[in-house]
C-alpha cells in the first residue's frame, strides 16, 4: 500500500477539512430532506425505502 508523501501538506487539509465541518455554521439539510425537496414526499418515501431495503433472498427462493 502507498503511503502519502510526508509532507504535511496532507494532514493540513485534512485538519482545515475537519475545522471547517465541526465549526459549520450553516449545516447542510440532509439528503432525505434534499431528495423530498427534488421527488416530493410519496417518491422519496418509495425511493429511500427500495434503496434501504433488505435485499437478501430468502431461503426458500434458492429451492425454486
Amino acid at each position: 500500500m502507498n503511503t502519502p508523501p510526508d509532507d504535511g501538506k496532507a494532514v493540513s487539509r485534512l485538519l482545515d477539512h475537519c475545522t471547517r465541518v465541526a465549526f459549520a455554521t450553516d449545516p447542510r439539510p440532509l439528503a432525505r430532506d434534499r431528495l423530498e425537496a427534488a421527488l416530493g414526499g410519496e417518491l422519496a418515501r418509495r425511493l429511500v425505502g427500495a434503496l434501504a431495503g433488505d435485499h437478501r433472498l430468502p431461503a426458500r427462493g434458492l429451492l425454486d
